[in-house]
């Protein structure tokens, strides 16, 4: 005979832990509610003594009449105060009750889920057990069913071992069946006592808002009449206080007359500030421009000096020209002249060179004036723009004079360029 074959125990809950646990927190439900339900018809009673007070607290409506002593306030804040605290210990109350029972039903919750666990992890292990069995059976039968050579009988048969095995095997195959027609029953039983548990939950749960919101309601009316005292006491107050508030008043509106007079008074500090920033600016401008008018007038007056050394040039130009024009004149003038033109030249490169450094355009065009380094220039090729004259013109004139004249003819030329110089200023003084 083969050994009867026994379930390994599940790892994390035994069928008695599990009965073990489930009395317990059936227990522990039922102390809960044996406990908790009288307290349900206590807090109604109280709210029916809150609410039928006597007529000497309260009036109709909550309202009181303009003669009600402060006394009979103060006596009205007590009683409030002490049902509003009665209040806060029964909603306190029902606060823990709620979280013992939210505390209880995830109990409850895990225990069961734990129990729905090992009951399908049992099942599966049962199940495949029944086919592992359903298979070993299936080779015996078909051992059976091939012819074996007969041999000599030496004990029980190998047939009748055979069939013991099947019977055997059938046999737990009944009991499994059974084992998981239990497991199948149980889970069943456990799957309704959950939803009666959670069914009473949910009814628990709607009691305790249902008293939740009578107790609302009840802090709303209490908070209703606090507000209606408050409004009183209030209004009493105001009465007390109003001389202090008069005087309160004047000394702001004092205050708010000094704020006012000193703002008037920083607005006009201001106003002056700017009005001597407005005068210094403009006596900065009146200054600038009569810098600028001397300016000019001092340029004027230089360019009045070259056009005066320019017309002194010309007519010693003419001078020469009248001399050179007479045949062989003595050299003695001619050297007189000669100097009094390098004095000239001397003059006209000074006032160039304190003109030059303030208008480059005006050395530009005396460049442009002058002849080009390199180019063939023949003896006496000299001229002047603003004296009209050239060598070329009087050919009857000696080498002597010439180079004579070329000197000359260098000091006009430097008075022509300075002339340009100061022309290009003061074009330059009109343009600004």
């Amino acid at each position: 005979m083969w050994p009867q074959p026994r379930l390994p125990p599940h790892p994390a809950m035994s069928e008695k832990t599990q009965q073990g646990k489930l009395a317990a927190a059936k227990k522990k439900l039922k102390a809960y509610w044996q406990r908790k339900s009288p307290g349900i018809p206590a807090g109604a009673n109280r709210k029916k003594k809150i609410n039928g007070s006597s007529p000497d607290t309260f009036t109709s409506g909550g309202y009181h009449s303009p003669g009600d002593s402060a006394t009979g306030i103060y006596g009205e804040g007590r009683a409030s105060s002490t049902t509003l605290q009665d209040l806060e210990s029964q909603y306190q109350e029902l606060a823990v009750a709620l979280d013992s029972s939210s505390a209880i039903i995830s109990q409850l919750t895990e225990n069961i889920n734990s129990l729905v666990r090992t009951s399908k992890e049992e099942k599966k292990h049962e199940i495949h057990l029944v086919q592992k069995l359903g298979r070993s059976l299936f080779k015996l039968k078909n051992q059976t069913a091939e012819p074996l050579a007969p041999q000599p009988p030496a004990g029980p048969s190998k047939m009748e071992q055979l069939q013991d095995e099947t019977n055997h095997l059938r046999k737990e195959l009944e009991s499994v069946g059974r084992q998981l027609q239990a497991e199948v029953e149980n889970n069943q039983m456990l799957s309704l006592l959950n939803r009666r548990q959670e069914e009473r939950l949910r009814e628990q749960e709607e009691r305790l808002r249902e008293q939740e919101e009578r107790l609302c309601e009840q802090e709303e009316r209490l908070c209703e009449q606090e507000e209606r005292l408050r409004e009183q006491e209030e209004r009493l107050c105001e009465q007390e206080k109003l001389p202090g508030q008069e005087r309160l008043l004047e000394e702001v509106e004092k205050l708010l007359e000094q704020e006012r007079r000193q703002e008037e008074q920083e607005r006009l500090l201001e106003r002056e500030r700017l009005l001597d920033e407005v005068e210094e600016l403009l006596e900065q401008e009146r200054l600038r421009q009569q810098d600028e008018r001397l300016w000019q007038q001092e340029t004027l007056r230089e360019l009045e000096r070259l056009r005066e050394l320019e017309r002194m040039l010309e007519l010693g130009w003419e001078a020469l020209y009248e001399q050179r024009a007479e045949p062989r004149s003595g050299f003695e003038e001619l050297n007189n002249e000669n100097k009094s033109t390098l004095q000239l030249e001397q003059q006209v490169k000074e006032l160039e060179k304190s003109g030059g450094a303030e208008e480059p355009r005006g050395s530009e065009s005396a460049a442009a004036a002058r002849p080009v380094a390199g180019a063939p220039v023949p003896q006496g090729a000299w001229m002047c723009g603003q004296a009209g004259w050239t060598p070329q013109e009087h050919p009857g004139l000696s080498g002597e004079a010439v180079g004579t004249g070329e000197a000359a003819g260098g000091a006009g030329e430097a008075a022509c360029h300075s002339f340009r110089a100061a022309e290009n200023r003061e074009l330059n003084i009109t343009i600004i």
